[in-house]
């Protein structure tokens, strides 16, 4: 099948036709007539899935259905009441036919299985209607949603059409070629002809084989190394049906701009390779791919276009320099952050102390705070700059170049030109200007969060407006990839909070705090997605807990569970004391939650085991909270496993919840103790054991 339609934005075309085979893919296998998987590509204009084994009709089943109770089906004579032969005219059978058994009438029916061509007839369209895009739209009396207007339909199966229409748009046996080289129908009965037919005119079906095309090309036709990264190879492949790599160059003049300018404007905006020379010196040479027409016009084209766009680079860059950050800062006085949050430029003194803050609370003395506080205050100048404003994926960059250009200090710059990409910094524990980084990066995302929650801005289904889900995947990421691990983030929530109250901006804190533990428990799962639901919510410890804000040890307490998830007879164990605890906690009885070992009476304990069991924890428990510090996973996962024995022990020989309050009060602060320990791996009493 081929569903042909307008040009595809590049980002939704591989996703669309994964999309579609999924939904082919469920509709066959729940049909029973799918014997191998499916194979799936796509052009910006066209969607192609295909299937080479299915079955030529559903087999026969035979199935048996109940009826009505005994008691209904057959009246005091035995004869069929009038439910039981409603149930037979329903069924197409006769009374004799059913078979009986202690509570219910059962008829045995075969159902012949569907051809296969009826199945997709009706199931095809579905699938199509069912795919999901980021943005949709309607065209002429259309009421269906759909990324781009549907233009064509091919549908074979066995040489036949599959018989269907949307939108009215009929299902057919005819293709159509490029565009502009070879617009006209053509027919394909099958995959392979449909294949050869459209390289023959001009489109090459498998996107493999684009990304190939335009790598080897760009290769061969550069006049030095062209930078193919991956994502822009994936985008063009995805922009072109028929890709050829062009040569064309810019006025060597221009290589006066910061070489990230001229980046970006080739690569993002204009989506060309730049190239370099043999010493990874930015050229005046690039490489376009383009999808249709003559060489020679295409280069002319593509040169002015990016001359056009250097040129008003260059004219704000010229401007920009007459001015230096501080002034860029003063400027955005003017420019607001939120109407309610106040001012960018009030924004860059919270980022300033709180970038401090983070800091010292990080380990940082001398110059590596004042780098902090530095790259904090001068973090959001290059947004009223002329140069941000031509061209807005700059930010940040810009602030880094215009720093260095000033001979503010490396580190500073660093920090300022990487905070909205933290992924550069390969090697936080060995850099300065790596923790700087993502010391401003954490700041930055901790005051957006705090701002807007405090609000009452917290997204809500596919809603994130402010991109707050964002904030916490790189707040999570900034703390996974730290040197060691972090102080809570409620800490830098607070102090954050503490901010705007000092600047007379009042937030909603314990709502904002409550917002924040949702958002961020949202995000493991997304960024967890191979771990088990039950054991990634056993590693949260719940998800309103603040120990959510805690990146590293979630992560700690996950490869726990991955290890302890499946020791049943462990778990089980793990989960008495939990579960006892939590008992206690609803009925309101008293439990000796601080310092339990502090509390604990041990003559109260009235327990041999009970003594045993509080000198085991005892003795490990130093060893266990050196293991959490230093994120040693096999040693905590050794540690609380030693706890199996004497807590079994503890079970099997003593009544927890004795009538004598001054014991029960002993034994439950000393299974207080035991939860601790056994948290440090996980709330087990999340862990779902099957059967």
């Amino acid at each position: 099948m081929e569903v042909g339609c307008e040009e595809l934005p590049a980002s939704f075309v591989r996703r669309a036709y994964t999309d579609l085979l999924e939904n082919v893919t469920v509709l066959l296998t729940d049909a029973g007539v799918v014997n191998a998987p499916g194979l799936a590509m796509g052009t910006p204009r066209r969607l192609v899935i295909s299937f080479t084994d299915l079955k030529d009709r559903q087999e026969d089943q035979v199935k048996e259905v109940r009826g009505p109770g005994i008691a209904a089906a057959f009246g005091p004579d035995g004869a069929p009441t009038k439910a039981l032969l409603g149930f037979c005219r329903s069924q197409g059978v006769e009374p004799d036919s059913l078979r009986k058994d202690d509570q219910y009438v059962w008829a045995t029916k075969t159902v012949i299985g569907r051809p296969t061509i009826e199945i997709l007839a009706e199931g095809l369209p579905k699938a199509i209607r069912a795919m999901t895009f980021d943005k949709t739209m309607r065209w002429g009396s259309s009421r269906m949603r759909f990324a781009r207007p549907i233009r064509w339909l091919l549908a074979s199966f066995g040489g036949n059409v599959i018989d269907f229409d949307i939108e009215g748009v009929k299902t057919g046996l005819l293709s159509c070629g490029h565009r502009f080289y070879s617009p006209e129908p053509f027919e394909a009965k099958t995959f392979d002809s449909l294949i050869s037919g459209l390289r023959d005119r001009k489109v090459e079906l498998d996107p493999e084989v684009r990304r190939k095309v335009i790598v080897d090309q760009a290769t061969e036709i550069a006049e030095g190394k062209p930078d193919l990264t991956e994502s822009l190879v994936e985008e063009n492949a995805f922009l072109t049906e028929w890709p050829t790599a062009i040569q064309g160059q810019f006025k060597p003049g221009f290589l006066e701009l910061p070489e990230a300018v001229l980046v970006i404007a080739m690569a993002k905006h204009e989506k060309m390779f730049p190239v370099r020379d043999e010493r990874g010196k930015l050229t005046n040479n690039f490489v376009f791919i383009r999808n249709s027409g003559e060489d020679d016009s295409v280069r002319e084209g593509s040169q002015w276009v990016l001359n056009a766009r250097f040129n008003d680079a260059k004219f704000f860059y010229d401007e920009d320099s007459k001015h230096n950050l501080e002034y860029f800062l003063e400027q955005t006085n003017g420019i607001l952050f939120q109407e309610k949050l106040g001012s960018v430029r009030s924004r860059a003194d919270r980022l300033a102390n709180l970038s401090e803050f983070i800091a010292k609370e990080t380990g940082a003395q001398g110059r590596e705070v004042e780098f902090a506080r530095t790259a904090g205050l001068y973090a959001k100048a290059d947004l009223s700059t002329g140069l941000v404003s031509e061209l807005a994926s700059l930010q940040g960059i810009i602030g880094g170049a215009y720093a260095r250009r000033e001979g503010i200090f490396g580190s500073i710059a660093w920090a300022i030109e990487t905070q909205y990409d933290i992924s550069k910094n390969l090697d936080p524990g060995d850099c300065s200007g790596e923790r700087a980084s993502l010391r401003l990066a954490m700041a930055d995302q901790l005051d957006k969060l705090a701002g807007y929650l405090g609000i009452g801005k917290e997204p809500s289904g596919s809603s994130d407006p402010f991109g707050l889900r964002r904030a916490a995947t790189v707040l999570i990421d900034a703390a996974w990839m730290w040197p060691e691990a972090l102080p809570n983030y409620d800490r830098f929530f607070t102090y954050a909070i503490q901010l705007y109250t000092d600047q007379g901006i009042e937030l909603n804190a314990d709502a904002a705090r409550k917002s924040l533990c949702s958002v961020f428990a949202s995000r493991y799962a997304a960024m967890l997605p191979d771990i088990r639901h039950d054991l990634l919510e056993a590693a949260m410890l719940g998800s309103d807990s603040v120990d959510l804000l805690m990146p590293r040890a979630v992560k700690v307490r996950t490869e726990c569970m991955k290890t302890l998830g499946n020791d049943v007879a462990f778990i089980q164990t793990a989960r008495r004391p939990l579960n006892i605890l939590a008992s206690a906690r609803r009925d309101g009885i008293d439990v000796g939650v601080q310092n339990p070992y502090e509390q604990l009476n041990q003559d109260a304990l009235e327990s041999a085991e009970g003594l045993d069991l509080l000198n085991a924890l005892r003795l490990q428990s130093d060893d266990l909270a050196a293991a959490v510090a230093n994120e040693r996973v096999s040693d905590i996962v050794r540690l609380v496993k030693q706890l199996a024995e004497p807590v079994n022990k503890f079970f099997d020989t003593t009544m927890v919840m004795a009538e004598n309050p001054e014991v029960r009060y002993a034994r439950l602060t000393l299974l207080h103790a035991v939860s601790l320990q056994l948290l440090s791996a996980g709330d087990f009493s999340k862990v779902v054991i099957e059967g």
